[in-house]
């Protein structure tokens, strides 16, 4: 399926982060501020784990995150990270038990929701096509 040993340990690199993600939010460790907590996710350029008001549980590679409206969330990478956002491939997973009715989705352009910037990404939760707010697991491998 994947020829080189790179892309085999790239993908088992981001099963793991997104394993660990979903295990402290499954479990409901209570993290601390954002800043104090790192995400352990050592082949992903950034990850998060960010709350349904938009601030962030643990994170690598993030400079901010900020809910701009009710489902709407604005992410900033870290300089140092180098991420195009615009060329990315960001992977998002909703953190919640609602099925199916509920769904996330990422804007890789520039969005009037996060001032239509060019360095940020814009993430919309929702429920049964109305923005709702809801935590959710953010990856960039």
């Amino acid at each position: 399926m994947f020829k080189t040993i790179k892309a085999r340990r790239g993908i088992i690199g981001t099963a793991a982060a997104l394993s660990l993600l979903a295990a402290g939010a499954v479990a409901g460790v209570a993290i601390a501020d954002d800043a104090a907590v790192k995400a352990k996710a050592p082949h992903a350029m950034a990850s998060a784990l960010i709350n349904a008001d938009g601030t962030r549980s643990q994170s690598q590679g993030i400079k901010s995150s900020t809910k701009a409206a009710k489902g709407t969330y604005c992410v900033m990478f870290d300089d140092n990270t180098r991420i195009d956002v615009s060329r990315s491939t960001p992977v998002a997973t909703l953190v919640t038990s609602g099925g199916p009715q509920y769904a996330i989705n990422l804007a890789t352009y520039p969005t009037p929701s996060c001032g239509n910037a060019a360095d940020t990404l814009t993430v919309y939760t929702g429920e049964r096509l109305l923005l709702t707010d809801a935590p959710f697991m953010l990856l960039v491998p």
